[in-house]
């Protein structure tokens, strides 16, 4: 991974919230990362209930919410009507390489990784930053992606800088134990 490092961080961001602002900080800060994007999603067959927004109050959203946190919101997946994360990494690919990408996701998402689309073709291409949730099973080494990629799994944040893709790395936070799902459940 080059020393200029960009981590795009996708989600539904439905909506967005402290733990998603602790999680942008505590990856910029941990992997020192130059430039960091909040891609909202376009769609996610995994979560197709979510009831959606039209794209510019969601990125209004985003923008008003992120407006100190030195970051820039992307409407990439919505301009190429993108549904999976593989279609914006092809298309991400297209126009550069992907060695100075990171992947950010959530550790609820490793659960579900071996489901995304072409997510083997995600995983040798792009170095992907696992982020721990509170009330999440830290117990990687029983998912599917573990069982079938633990030699790509990085022990040290150190590790990880400094390796190329493929590479996987479990950034282990406190966390704010709150989802975008509770709030909408609950509001």
């Amino acid at each position: 991974m080059s020393k200029n490092s960009i981590g795009i961080y996708g989600g539904s961001f439905n909506p967005f919230h402290k733990g998603h602002e602790y999680v942008i900080q505590n990856t910029k800060k941990y992997l020192t990362l130059s430039h960091f994007y909040i891609v909202p999603n376009y769609g996610n067959p995994l979560k197709s209930k979510i009831p959606k927004k039209p794209i510019r109050e969601i990125l209004n959203n985003l923008r008003n919410s992120t407006i100190n946190l030195k970051v820039k919101v992307s409407p990439l997946e919505y301009s190429i009507k993108s549904q999976s994360t593989y279609e914006l990494l092809r298309k991400i690919q297209k126009k550069c390489t992907l060695e100075s990408f990171v992947l950010i996701i959530g550790l609820d998402q490793l659960w579900e990784l071996d489901r995304w689309v072409n997510f083997e073709w995600i995983i040798n291409n792009i170095s992907i930053c696992i982020v721990s949730r509170p009330s999440y099973d830290m117990e990687i080494d029983k998912t599917k992606i573990y069982n079938k990629f633990s030699p790509y799994f990085m022990t040290s944040a150190k590790q990880f800088l400094l390796s190329t893709s493929p590479n996987l790395f479990l950034l282990k936070l406190e966390g704010i134990d709150i989802s975008s799902t509770y709030i909408r459940n609950n509001s």
